[in-house]
């Protein structure tokens, strides 16, 4: 239940919306004077570009830290969850019912690159092969084994039909993060273990989800990449699931938390950190494969986080929630904020600022006017 009522409280409202009429949603975003006050969801810099998303497709870029702001030409007015830039150019934005974006001028003008329709076929193809496969597998079954491939194939069977039936509608739950290491490699991920990855800049996209050990299908909520290269994705109910590997591979490590996870960032030391419900934050030294507790002190939800240039992390959240790390994630103290507003994203600017989006649209402070009790 907290889940979908923290959700609602970021994104406006429920994960699940089908049934809801799609056509004004799938109209150009309206360009308002209001929207940098509005509820935004991300933030993403680039040099002197920043860009910050939000409700009803607005997607706002800057070029003075935020000072002033111009709207982006945006095909869709959905609710835009998660940006990122990608290579020189590129920059890629996910949204509801599936949809996934992408611009090649630094996010001044936008294209749909994946629908949702896009996302049920691949989800369909994936199942319709697994059924194959296991298919070929009873034949070649022993009797010790055959009972529990039977039932596998059940599972799958009826997995395919779902799929194959949403094709028509297409997916109408959120895509929720999207990151890219350079201009061709990158992942998306979101509700109900979406997760989707390209290797040639977003021509294609292959389904990444039934290599996954999440039967449950748990939300997906933040993507990083350690020093390493390890890549690690945080979800719904203690979701860690990490790739020493590129991607080729994913392993499921212990959690220890069960609460929901809704991001992580890689620290400067080559260490990871995941963060979500109450506060809770987690650090692990060796690519995922354990972790710590870290005692913030602060039991307020944490939503979103950043590594900035020298190293610092900061994370944001609920209840005004900001707080910074200058040890990678050791010990973390607070930084003083006002109005106690919900912040659901953050980026650091070329000139040194905090940049915080949430409810009532964009506010910055000084990263460097840290207050607060230091909590080991």
């Amino acid at each position: 239940m907290h889940l979908c009522v923290l959700l609602f409280v970021i994104a406006g409202y429920v994960i699940t919306n089908e049934g809801r009429a799609s056509s004004f949603v799938m109209l150009p975003a309206i360009q308002t004077e209001s929207a940098q006050e509005s509820l935004l969801l991300d933030a993403a810099t680039s040099g002197e570009r920043v860009l910050v998303v939000g409700e009803q497709g607005h997607i706002l870029y800057s070029d003075n830290s935020g000072a002033d702001w111009t709207h982006a030409d945006v095909p869709v007015s959905l609710a835009i969850t998660a940006v990122t830039f990608a290579g020189t150019d590129g920059a890629w934005a996910t949204a509801h019912d599936g949809v996934l974006l992408q611009s090649t001028d630094r996010g001044q003008t936008w294209q749909t690159k994946l629908t949702g329709v896009d996302v049920a076929r691949l989800s369909a193809a994936a199942a319709e092969k697994k059924v194959a496969k296991l298919q070929a597998a009873v034949e070649q079954a022993t009797p010790e084994t055959l009972e529990d491939l039977e039932w596998a194939l059940d599972d799958a069977a009826f997995a395919f039909e779902d799929a194959t039936a949403a094709v028509a509608d297409g997916i109408t739950t959120p895509l929720l993060d999207v990151w890219f290491a350079d201009a061709r490699n990158g992942y998306v991920l979101g509700a109900y273990g979406i997760l989707l990855q390209t290797s040639d800049g977003g021509e294609t996209w292959n389904l990444q989800s039934d290599r996954l050990d999440n039967p449950d299908k748990f939300h997906l909520y933040g993507i990083a990449r350690s020093l390493a290269g390890t890549l690690l994705v945080t979800g719904e109910s203690g979701t860690l699931l990490r790739s020493p590997d590129g991607g080729q591979t994913w392993e499921r490590p212990d959690s220890p938390y069960q609460g929901s996870f809704f991001g992580t960032v890689a620290a400067a030391d080559g260490g990871l950190l995941a963060f979500g419900l109450k506060g809770n934050v987690f650090r692990s030294v060796d690519e995922g494969a354990t972790w710590s507790a870290v005692d913030t002190g602060d039991q307020r939800t944490l939503l979103s986080g950043v590594t900035q240039a020298d190293g610092k992390i900061v994370l944001v959240g609920s209840a005004g929630a900001v707080l910074s790390s200058e040890d990678h994630g050791t010990s973390f103290k607070a930084i003083s904020t006002t109005g106690n507003r919900v912040y659901s994203g953050v980026a650091a600017t070329a000139d040194g600022k905090l940049l915080l989006v949430g409810f009532g649209g964009v506010s910055s402070i000084d990263s460097s006017a840290a207050a607060g009790d230091r909590h080991e």
